[in-house]
């Protein structure tokens, strides 16, 4: 794994391996040399007004129905540079996908029987526990070395040597945050390591309601002076923080609006960036402002991410605000000629801060575009660290392990403890196996121990999904409309559609797919199902476009079983 991950990596060009031009090329032929539809085109999306291009890939059909999306994007100073970023971030993506879905990549064992597993207090490290709740806590560290995990090889880099990790534990956590594809491995291992840090750091801005310093710019390449006339060209206000917190390389906060186009045809942008040298940081922050602003001219509004969005300038009020001043210059730089000799530098100053980075391969064989996953336990990611950890224990459980394995650590674990996510844990398994009664009774009883407020619409989806199985469609829909209450989640509008058919009331089933729709556009079973209703209400030509519509999302849904279902009067 050494030689693999410190394999030397002279950057080229800025802090890349090979020029922009040369990855375009390079990339575009792996994607021609996989012999699957991964990728179909680029497109330039912004419309020139600030004069930072933004591009898109778009997914081919084998990659739509690997990752679930349809586009991914990309940003640079130049052209060649955001189509290089658009490309290498489909080739990260889809790679990432079919790694992580594919458990014969990975060894299914308990911690205990390996010595080069990550201990269970270094798994735990990666937590934090809300409820203090002492007795789970103790629980699950007594059981957590016996439970059975689907282990992945990684390099622990400042140790060099091999360690196994727990992938979906870690999955649950962070997603893709961390993942990053490079034309070396050292290259996408140092993207990936800065992006984990970026999350961190911009996780305790969001904590931090007084101001930052301001970083103040002295001496920017002639790179960086170009792309910050594109914000003074139009009169656009940008604010510059630093959101460091101790870490061992910069992070860059950047909030910016535009006076002219603000509030009616934009929005207040807020983001971060994060790299080995200060200045890779503000030219990361400045062209994900600008990837995220849509020209500053737009309807479109932008989905947040590490970072809160602010709808008034009065809510970001100290973020315009500063408390003092620091230079570029001044921030921490790690920054060397080689990426395996930066890689080497982040390792070992992350771990003197008491952290420890693992590095994962999640190269697609056939891409071989290299794709890294990279992990250090403990950093922060929005609130997502934040949950007991018997709570992660048993969601990685019921989600990941084979339903009678899954039942068989949670059934005796029901017995000895009784706390909520238990019983919704057992619940989810019961319903893998069709045991519809048992998963309602399961998602019942997790409604009597105090859940967190933020998990009871995901129950009542659970259990109304038990109930609609079990053929108790009155219950199903009560809790369904208790549900709509809390949340309006589309996962609760197909249930509704579905409950609304089998009662007979298509029309009603109709429209509740609709709202799903209009909730998440991505999920092509909520297409599916309009265009079975359309079907049943005797309108085949307009059936016909949201199958359409379905197939496009994605390519492995099998249509015909929506056409014969409502030929047989019953649903999927």
């Amino acid at each position: 794994m050494t030689e693999k991950f410190l394999k030397p990596s002279p950057k080229k060009f800025a802090d890349k391996a090979r020029s922009p031009e040369e990855t375009i090329r390079w990339v575009t032929e792996r994607f021609e040399e996989a012999g699957a539809d991964i990728f179909q085109e680029l497109r330039r999306v912004d419309k020139g007004r600030l004069g930072i291009p933004v591009y898109i890939s778009l997914y081919g059909a084998e990659g739509l129905s690997v990752t679930g999306n349809v586009k991914q994007m990309g940003k640079g100073a130049t052209e060649p540079l955001a189509q290089a970023s658009a490309l290498m971030e489909l080739a990260e993506r889809y790679s990432l996908f079919r790694y992580i879905r594919n458990q014969a990549n990975f060894l299914l064992a308990p911690l205990q029987e390996h010595e080069d597993a990550i201990s269970a207090e270094d798994l735990l490290s990666s937590v934090e526990d809300p409820s203090e709740d002492q007795e789970a806590s103790n629980l699950c560290r007594r059981i957590l070395p016996e439970i059975p995990f689907h282990l992945a090889p990684a390099f622990e880099v400042h140790r060099k040597r091999r360690r196994l990790l727990p992938i979906y534990w870690f999955w649950l956590l962070y997603e893709y945050n961390g993942s990053s594809a490079g034309n070396t491995y050292a290259e996408a291992a140092v993207q990936g390591t800065c992006e984990l840090i970026e999350r961190h750091a911009s996780a305790l801005a969001s904590l931090q309601k007084t101001p930052f310093r301001e970083v103040v710019l002295d001496g920017v390449s002639p790179e960086t002076e170009a792309l910050l006339s594109c914000f003074q060209r139009l009169g656009i206000k940008l604010f510059l923080r630093d959101f460091t917190f101790g870490m061992p390389v910069a992070t860059i906060g950047a909030l910016a609006y535009d006076p002219s186009t603000f509030p009616h045809r934009s929005e207040i942008v807020y983001t971060a960036g994060t790299a080995t040298s200060p200045e890779r940081a503000l030219v990361r922050a400045l062209t994900e402002v600008a990837q995220l602003a849509g020209d500053f001219d737009t309807d479109g509004k932008y989905l947040e991410s590490g970072l809160p969005k602010y709808a008034t300038l009065e809510e970001a009020a100290h973020l315009l605000e500063k408390d003092g001043e620091v230079s570029l210059r001044e921030l921490p730089d790690l920054s060397a000629p080689d990426h395996a000799e930066e890689l080497q530098r982040l390792a070992l100053a992350l771990a003197e801060k008491g952290f420890t980075l693992y590095l994962l391969d999640a190269t697609s064989p056939e891409l071989r575009v290299p794709v890294v996953y990279n992990v250090i336990p403990g950093v922060h990611f929005r609130e997502r660290i934040k949950i007991p950890p018997l709570y992660q224990l048993v969601r990685t459980v019921a989600l990941y392990l084979p339903a009678e394995l899954a039942l068989s650590i949670l059934e005796p674990l029901s017995k000895e403890i009784s706390r909520y996510y238990v019983e919704s844990a057992r619940g989810q398994v019961l319903s893998k196996l069709e045991r519809w009664k048992e998963a309602a009774s399961c998602f019942e009883k997790a409604l009597t121990l105090s859940p967190y407020p933020e998990d009871l619409p995901a129950i009542y989806c659970h259990l109304a999904h038990a109930l609609l199985q079990a053929g108790d469609f009155h219950a199903a829909r009560e809790v369904v409309e208790k549900a709509l209450g809390l949340s309006p989640m589309p996962e609760l509008y197909n249930l509704l559609g579905t409950i609304n058919f089998k009662e007979g009331r298509t029309e009603a089933a109709l429209e509740a797919y609709f709202q799903a729709v209009a909730l998440d556009p991505q999920r092509a079973l909520d297409y599916a199902n309009i265009g079975a209703c359309l079907l049943a209400l005797g309108l085949p030509q307009e059936a016909e476009t949201y199958f359409t519509n379905a197939k496009m999302l994605d390519p492995a849904l099998d249509l015909e079983r929506f056409r014969q279902v409502r030929k047989e009067g019953s649903h999927v």
